[in-house]
């Protein structure tokens, strides 16, 4: 079976560090073979190429970690940019725990240099360290540089999470700013983004679509996501949309690149410990990747690549297993119910599969959705809740935790299973059109072409899919299962 999420075979997917050249992208990774147990340790710079989102080239190791005594023992994030000559330069984060390369007891990060004529080889560049400036910047949190060139200033920016000097621990995070000429002397400047409400903002990345002005960045203070602001002009004042998120919590550290007709997002869904729903998120996981548009108003809207979802080009017959207070008409029905659950099962599913399905006239539901892995009772499984009410949208488990002795020991109190939702403005949509890949352990949610949600799904390997209104009724049509044949 051809996945369409990437994981290499030895190892995980850390931070993606993509670039778009000459007609692929080029998609440097964090390699992470959690060494000794340990997540990004020893990392290296991997690279696969693609041209779709969906097929992929591996080339293995691109750059090198350092050893015990170099300050790139782990190589984290960066960035890559072409200069007029059509000379690569890597930028990216060297750090090393040892106590040789410590201020106080705390690890210093430094930026590093590589340059290649092709992107695959590199040289490092052992005469090249940015450290924090110990002024403006602390030395301690300096990671992650993105370079561009400013076409406005006709020089090079390079962005740095970053922390200001004597700032408070839970609020100093901000994004630096240094100044080049030349790609090799930079000038510290006053902060490019500080808004003095993070531990930190990870994984930097700018870009321009249209009139407007984006940037990307990380965060796992207040929770763990990929934020997105924008502004009409390069030095703000960058605003937050809402969501100003490009996904939940299962899409981490994502960056972007565009061939300029398409942009997408690449980040990774982590795994969970233990591969267990009950597990706690870690560090690294599986590539994952959507593509980005606009709307009128420059927000940023999240779909499915056209690659991926022409993957999927088999479709099943439904087979209805089971239903209470359906009525229905071939591929389309409406689920009612005034005081209690109303839900019809449908076919087995595959350990990949591609699910459509729309929903109206929910006006008068609690709330509905999308049962999956489910058995014929909807007692098990995973379930996509839409919540008119709260106007969000929600994964939830059933059950929630390992049940214990006594009846009531279900997690019944937590509000759903997995800590993700999404805000949806029900109001403003007379249609909800879903595209769902399943993917072994792996759950991506694709909502009217303007949300995405991806998460993982280990308990339940098996099961069917289920569609159910909660108090109220809802109306569910044009549902396809889709599978991909080899032609």
């Amino acid at each position: 079976m051809k996945k369409v999420f990437y994981k290499p075979q030895d190892g995980w997917v850390g931070d993606v560090i993509p670039f778009y050249d000459r007609g692929e992208y080029k998609l440097y990774y964090l390699h992470d073979q959690r060494d000794g147990g340990d997540y990004g340790n020893h990392t290296t710079w991997n690279l696969i190429t693609t041209k779709n989102g969906l097929d992929f080239k591996n080339y293995g190791v691109t750059l090198p970690n350092g050893d015990e005594t170099e300050p790139d023992r782990n190589a984290y994030t960066g960035s890559v940019i072409m200069d007029q000559d059509g000379l690569y330069h890597l930028f990216y984060t060297g750090h090393n725990p040892n106590a040789e390369f410590s201020v106080d007891g705390k690890p210093l990060q430094v930026v590093l240099k590589a340059t290649g004529t092709d992107g695959i080889h590199w040289t490092k560049d052992a005469d090249f360290k940015l450290y924090g400036d110990g002024v403006i910047y602390e030395q301690f949190d300096w990671r992650d540089p993105f370079v561009f060139f400013n076409e406005e200033r006709q020089e090079y920016w390079m962005l740095v999470t970053s922390r200001l000097m004597n700032s408070s621990e839970k609020k100093g995070g901000c994004i630096a700013l240094l100044t080049s000429d030349d790609l090799v002397h930079w000038s510290y400047r006053e902060p490019f983004y500080n808004p003095d409400k993070y531990i930190t903002m990870e994984c930097p990345d700018y870009f321009q679509m249209g009139d407007w002005h984006y940037l990307v960045y990380s965060t796992f203070s207040e929770k763990f996501v990929t934020h997105y602001k924008k502004s009409k002009s390069i030095r703000g004042i960058y605003s937050s949309p809402i969501p100003d998120t490009f996904d939940g919590r299962g899409f981490y550290a994502a960056k972007t690149a565009s061939d300029e007709q398409q942009r997408y997002a690449f980040g990774w869904v982590p795994s969970k410990q233990g591969s267990s729903d009950y597990g706690d998120w870690e560090w690294a996981g599986t590539l994952v990747v959507h593509e980005i548009h606009q709307n009128d108003g420059g927000d940023l809207l999240v779909r499915m690549p056209q690659a991926i979802y022409e993957h999927f080009n088999t479709e099943s017959d439904l087979l209805p297993q089971a239903e209470s207070n359906c009525r229905h008409d071939g591929r389309c029905f409406e689920l009612a119910s005034p005081d209690g659950l109303a839900y019809r099962v449908l076919n087995d599913l595959p350990a990949q599969v591609l699910i459509e399905a729309a929903f109206t006239d929910w006006d008068e539901a609690k709330d509905f959705g999308i049962a999956l892995r489910t058995d014929k009772a909807l007692d098990t499984g995973y379930f996509i809740k839409f919540d008119p009410f709260h106007n969000r949208i929600a994964f939830d488990m059933w059950p929630r935790t390992e049940p214990g002795f006594f009846q009531w020991q279900i997690a019944g109190d937590k509000p759903q299973m997995i800590e993700l939702e999404r805000p949806f403005r029900f109001a403003e949509h007379e249609q909800i059109h879903v595209k769902l890949i399943l993917e072994d352990d792996i759950l991506c949610l694709y909502v009217n072409d303007m949300v995405a949600m991806t998460t993982r799904i280990y308990n339940f390997e098996t099961g069917y899919l289920g569609f159910y209104a909660n108090e109220g009724s809802v109306k569910v049509h044009d549902i396809k299962i889709k599978t991909a044949e080899v032609r």
